[in-house]
């Protein structure tokens, strides 16, 4: 049976061999640039929609920029490889010289082949890595994306859903990384999350009022018993008569969980918190916002998030012992609250519950 699989980088039919030289390159760019003047010609001596013509336009237009590209890539290989020499030293480690290799590059528009000088790692055991010396000098990533488009996927996927981002992207690019990639890109952004936070600057033209929510929630996990219940066979027998007997029987047929030992919690859902905090700006009798709103999530501790809200509280212009207004709202919390205390002992502290009508 044929196996069908979408594309990967590597067995793209369509993709054109790397430019041997910088002269084929260029012959390959002017190629280009001739076919975009001539179908712009052609087209305009005929009738036809400005929709038709617009649509085929965007492809040559990316065949157009595939092409200089590959010549940025050639010229940039040319001047790196000149720099080079049969061995090397870099970081304690010897290498040397290898044949160029050939890979697929994923960019904004389209997929790129090109070529590239090996370094090869000297070492008598195992476990011998070499380097592409271009690769590290223009920042091009082990996963053949452009850090453009991989850096756009990874913003889309912290608003939908990983498969989500990949479709959105595949409105405006001829061909979009996977989901696995995007899903790795992403974990591997988190890592500098928090010192992304911590030098990032405080907002311009901020408000007067500091607003500060705080929530923790969990997320529920199933435990491997509960989910070999779920994936099991469905039983089918009669039904007693009565409701009591039905519901004796399903007991019956729950299996008895095992006996908890001291510190286990009945529950195994991974706790996560959450910070919102904005600004209002007095005018009048009113306050208007938010402004400047700003979200912190993180699966550490309670007090973790807390000391992100003092921290970007003091950045914002509100520091302890502040004059200013700082309003902070929790849901009842015990640990919020005193943690709440410690850190913001001159805002307001304020309880919000929600209560089903009646």
């Amino acid at each position: 049976m044929t196996k069908i699989s979408r594309p990967g980088l590597g067995r793209n039919g369509d993709v054109s061999s790397a430019a041997a030289d910088r002269a084929a390159a260029e012959a390959a760019v002017f190629r280009e640039t001739r076919a975009l003047i001539e179908y712009a010609v052609a087209r305009g001596s005929v009738e036809g929609s400005f929709v038709s013509f617009e649509t085929e336009l965007v492809a040559r237009v990316a065949a157009f920029a595939r092409a200089l590209i590959a010549l940025f890539l050639v010229v940039s290989e040319e001047r790196v490889a000149a720099g080079l020499s049969d061995r090397m030293v870099r970081g304690g480690r010897l290498f040397r010289r290898a044949p160029a290799h050939a890979r697929n590059l994923l960019t904004w528009f389209g997929i790129v082949r090109y070529r590239r000088t090996y370094m090869r790692e000297v070492t008598a055991g195992k476990g011998a890595r070499g380097f592409h010396p271009l690769d590290a000098e223009l920042g091009l990533l082990a996963d053949r994306v452009s850090p453009n488009v991989l850096s756009t996927a990874v913003r889309l996927a912290t608003r939908v859903s990983f498969s989500e981002a990949c479709e959105l992207l595949r409105w405006f690019l001829p061909v979009a990384p996977s989901t696995e990639v995007v899903e790795a890109a992403l974990l591997g952004y988190g890592r500098h999350t928090e010192a992304w936070f911590e030098q990032a600057p405080a907002p311009d033209e901020d408000g007067d009022v500091l607003i500060i929510h705080v929530d923790s929630k969990g997320v529920p996990t199933a435990k491997p018993e509960e989910l070999e219940k779920r994936r099991g066979k469905r039983r089918r027998g009669s039904k007693a008569t009565s409701p009591r007997h039905r519901a004796r029987n399903t007991r019956e047929r729950w299996t008895k969980p095992p006996r908890r030992k001291k510190g286990d919690k009945a529950k195994n859902a991974k706790m996560g918190t959450m910070v919102v905090m904005y600004t209002l700006r007095r005018h009048g009798g009113l306050l208007l916002g938010p402004i400047n709103k700003r979200v912190y999530a993180s699966f550490a501790c309670k007090r973790h998030a807390m000391e992100v809200a003092r921290r970007e509280a003091t950045k914002r212009g509100f520091p302890p012992g502040t004059m200013r207004t700082i309003q902070l709202l929790t849901d009842g919390d015990t640990d919020l609250a005193r943690y709440g205390a410690e850190l913001f002992p001159d805002a307001i502290h304020t309880i919000v519950t929600v209560r089903r009508a009646t």
